[in-house]
């Protein structure tokens, strides 16, 4: 039996920073396709990295293992362009920009039909400006979706029980985050 080693998601954060940069001098809010290939290249990092286990899983996820999936709690593309607003402070610092990719990697296990429904609290499309229906620290709450926890050091989700434990919301995403909310 082969056994893959765990990725390495420093490669990665590296690498989407370096794009980043690369790809500042040409950032404008006003042309769609700049801040879609831009904030993609972000979500793909953060997708890719194989970081962000909480340990969190929704109920219903947790009596349907079939339709799990990994939902990102902070969208990798809007954090993306968050960065990209405030580039003076996430890609002139490394550290800095390693610390907001290492929180939007944070995933909690739903359902495939709870991560289609908190997608639907943003509205991103072509020729609409981006919209924010419910804000990122609000979701889970208006969904009702009850969270479990896997006691740390196990690996299987059958030893969950219910918790109060969140995630912990970046402040300055949130307060950024208002500026598109409907």
């Amino acid at each position: 039996m082969v056994t893959s080693k765990p990725k390495n998601w420093k490669v990665y954060c590296k690498a989407t920073f370096k794009s980043l940069c690369a790809i500042l001098e040409d950032w404008d809010t006003n042309d769609e396709d700049v801040v879609r290939i831009t904030t993609r290249i972000y979500y793909e990092g953060v997708f890719s990295c194989g970081l962000g286990d909480t340990g969190l899983i929704s109920k219903n996820a947790l009596n349907d293992a079939p339709n799990r999936t990994d939902d990102h709690c902070f969208s990798p593309q809007f954090v993306g362009r968050y960065i990209m607003d405030n580039a003076h402070i996430y890609l002139t610092d490394y550290n800095k920009f390693e610390e907001i990719f290492v929180q939007s990697c944070t995933k909690i296990k739903v359902t495939k039909k709870e991560n289609k429904q908190l997608s639907q609290f943003t509205i991103n499309k072509r020729g609409q400006p981006y919209q924010v229906l419910v804000p990122t620290d609000k979701k889970y709450e208006r969904l009702g979706i009850e969270l479990y926890k896997r006691p740390d050091g196990k690996t299987r989700w059958n030893t969950s029980q219910p918790t109060q434990d969140r995630v912990n919301y970046l402040q300055e995403l949130l307060e950024y985050e208002k500026n598109f909310i409907v």
